[in-house]
């Protein structure tokens, strides 16, 4: 299991987007400076929690994908699968991004037009 990216602050799950298959974390809160939106677009299956308190995302090999999704694993033939805080909760999708800016909770994504951003 890979790493990609861990932080110690609040995110939730704030849109996702049947047409395109796309979900964004969104990590916002005036102590801090700065908002994260995390991404992963074309999303084949996920299991999340509402909020997570902090956020590490693993990306998992091949064998760990298989074992982690069972039969599942078969029916999805491209992607990797992304682990968020060991297992508390995963997304299997096409790629995992993540970009940190200035913006509002209300400002709109770097990844794009998502609705409940304006």
């Amino acid at each position: 299991m890979q790493e990609l990216v861990r932080w110690a602050r609040t995110f939730q799950v704030w849109q996702y987007t049947v047409s395109h298959s796309t979900l964004l974390l969104r990590s916002y809160d005036p102590e801090y400076a700065t908002r994260i939106d995390v991404v992963f677009p074309a999303v084949e299956l996920m299991r999340l929690q509402p909020t997570y308190e902090t956020l590490a995302i693993h990306r998992a090999t091949e064998q760990e994908r298989r074992a982690f999704l069972n039969d599942e694993a078969d029916q999805i033939t491209h992607g990797s699968l992304f682990l968020l805080n060991e297992g508390q909760g995963f997304v299997h999708s096409a790629k995992c991004a993540w970009h940190e800016d200035n913006g509002n909770h209300h400002a709109p994504s770097k990844f794009g037009p998502l609705r409940g951003t304006e």
